[in-house]
């Protein structure tokens, strides 16, 4: 199946609003992407030099580093202009145990919350309405990982909050990524929900052993120093870390 053209299917939605009279600005009709993201580190710039080299990346940080913003920034242009037909978002549902049943409703209800830090940061860049879209037309889906086995990645899949996977789930995750797809993995060392080994403790050391796989899968490492949020945000974390030593 080829790829949809996303430029005609956009141009033909704003040609649509112009027969029913509806005044559309020329330059948000032509230029109907965001800005390319600009990496305000070199961590930054080569997390976003990875995803254009490799399979899986995987991106350790701390809170405020740019993690979830970048990742979606980057995505949603590529599903905005066709280079990519599919996002699947995905997080462990830590915070409630390893179920989303606790919540009423649907799959969305019981599980967007817990993604809101990725669809927060697509919302901004384009819109609830480009996101409601993408939810309606099943470009964009959200897949818990219990969901996950027997599934085929052969387009983009992003887990947050990586580092409350166990070791097994991670595994499970990278096997489902098939020729043309690419997993993104994010999260933070220091925010660890998990008793025993976690998955951005054993994929490092995995890869170490088996050295092969580096061709395909790229980990970034930033720390403290690479904080692009607002100063308080800086000063927490350096606080956190002096604590601990």
């Amino acid at each position: 199946m080829t790829k949809r053209n996303k430029k005609k299917v956009v141009d033909d939605r704003w040609e649509k609003k112009e027969q029913k009279g509806r005044t559309v600005s020329d330059k948000k009709a032509e230029n109907y992407t965001a800005s390319p993201v600009q990496a305000k580190n070199d961590k930054q710039k080569e997390f976003l030099r990875a995803l254009s080299t490799h399979q899986v990346v995987v991106f350790l940080a701390p809170a405020g580093v740019g993690k979830s913003y970048l990742t979606m920034c980057e995505l949603s242009d590529k599903l905005k202009t066709g280079k990519t037909d599919k996002i699947l978002l995905s997080r462990p549902a830590v915070g409630m145990g390893n179920t989303i049943g606790l919540l009423k409703g649907d799959l969305r209800d019981k599980y967007e919350p817990y993604l809101l830090p990725l669809v927060d940061v697509l919302r901004t860049r384009y819109g609830t309405g480009f996101y409601e879209n993408c939810l309606g037309n099943g470009t964009i889906e959200m897949l818990p990982l219990e969901y996950v086995r027997g599934r085929n990645i052969s387009d983009t899949a992003i887990v947050d909050e990586f580092q409350n996977c166990t070791p097994d789930e991670a595994y499970t995750m990278i096997t489902r990524v098939a020729e043309g797809g690419q997993l993104i993995l994010i999260g933070d060392p220091t925010q660890n929900d998990l008793r025993g080994k976690n998955a951005l403790q054993w994929l490092p050391e995995f890869l170490d052993k088996n050295p092969l796989l580096q061709e395909h899968i790229a980990i970034i490492e930033a720390d403290s120093d690479d904080i692009v949020r607002g100063g308080l945000c800086k000063m927490m974390v350096k606080a956190k870390e002096r604590s601990l030593r």
